[in-house]
């Protein structure tokens, strides 16, 4: 069994209304204590209690305090943008688990105040407290968020001891925004206490209101109604499909023969052409052209060793006295154009010439 402490109050009443609320914990907290003395292999099957981190809020800096108990907080600068606080918490994971938080709210965030009130249900207490804002601050109730925590029951003089957080609504909710786009969700808002440690307040917004809960019954109905409609319109929509592709593939298998003898007549006649357009594409005057015009500029004393032409381009190499020259004399004529060497000159001792590789474009059509 765990080592966490169990308090049962005998002098808290217990009304009609509570009894769900109070079933609930109570198997919440029976399954968590049969889950820790079942074996492993069947530890699976019970729920397991959601990892919360606790969220130190601060003008200047966050400070976050992982469920793990192995794992260092994580500081982080809050007066950076989002992107600069998202880096910062993607730069620790994986050691954080940061889905569900408890926010916690410095101790000059918050006014306290304790109060003494008629025996009341518990979930009676925080609209009791929020008729009172006017009187215990200087603030209004619509402006601001408040909780309630009991302290001390009397039950000889029917009176409850509670304690109040009473913080301004405008910078929780600006907080809680900014946690929602970071991908947080809070579950609880506390108020430091004085001991560093949260409180036992929950800030969050809660609905006491019992039209409230009716408008939730009536959204789940609607919701059940348009899932169910959904998977009735999803199976229908299967159908007609499968029955439309059955009607394609038959259509498919009727044409395919005829497609077939296309593509086949498609490829002869491919076949055909394709000599036709090879030829139509040589120009044989254009190569004989600039052979002609490269003989009567290149001098005797240069040998060609590798001529080539290619799409308007003409690769020449060879052996020469004064490679150089040659690059003013092709760019002389009119038919050449970015004449330019390929490759470096190299001085061939054996024969006291040059080694060149010059390419070419041709100007225009010949």
């Amino acid at each position: 069994m765990s080592d966490r402490p169990l308090t049962i109050d005998l002098n808290a009443p217990v009304r009609l209304a509570d009894v769900p609320d109070l079933g609930r914990r109570v198997l919440v907290w029976w399954l968590a204590e049969l889950a820790e003395v079942a074996p492993n292999w069947a530890r699976g099957f019970f729920p397991k209690a959601p990892n919360v981190a606790t969220l130190f809020v601060s003008e200047t800096q966050w400070r976050i305090v992982p469920w793990q108990r192995d794992v260092a907080p994580l500081l982080l600068d809050c007066l950076q943008d989002d992107n600069g606080i998202a880096k910062q918490i993607l730069h620790a994971a994986p050691n954080f688990s940061l889905a569900q938080v408890i926010i916690v709210l410095p101790k000059a965030a918050a006014l306290r105040r304790r109060v003494e009130l008629p025996m009341m249900s518990e979930r009676q207490l925080l609209p009791a407290i929020e008729l009172q804002i006017d009187r215990l601050t200087p603030f209004k109730s619509e402006t601001v968020r408040s909780a309630v925590k009991v302290v001390g029951r009397d039950p000889i003089e029917g009176k409850l001891s509670i304690d109040v957080a009473i913080t301004p609504r405008a910078g929780v909710d600006a907080l809680e925004q900014r946690l929602t786009r970071l991908g947080f969700k809070a579950i609880a808002i506390d108020v430091e206490g004085s001991d560093g440690q949260p409180s036992g307040f929950d800030l969050t917004l809660q609905n006491v209101d019992g039209a409230s809960c009716r408008l939730t019954i009536i959204k789940v109905a609607l919701a059940a109604a348009v899932l169910a409609s959904w998977l009735f319109a999803s199976a229908m929509w299967d159908v007609a499909r499968e029955q439309e592709v059955d009607a394609w593939q038959a259509r498919i298998a009727e044409l395919r023969p005829l497609a077939q003898r296309s593509a086949a007549f498609r490829r002869q006649v491919e076949a055909l052409t394709q000599p036709l357009a090879v030829a139509n594409a040589h120009k044989p005057l254009r190569a004989l052209a600039s052979l002609k015009e490269l003989t009567v500029l290149i001098p005797d004393t240069v040998q060609l060793t590798e001529f080539k032409m290619y799409d308007g381009r003409i690769e020449l190499a060879g052996l020469a006295n004064d490679a150089a020259a040659l690059i003013s004399t092709l760019e002389a004529s009119p038919l050449f154009k970015d004449v330019k060497f390929r490759s470096p000159v190299m001085r061939r001792p054996e024969t006291n010439k040059d080694r060149f590789e010059i390419s070419l474009n041709l100007e225009g059509t010949l």
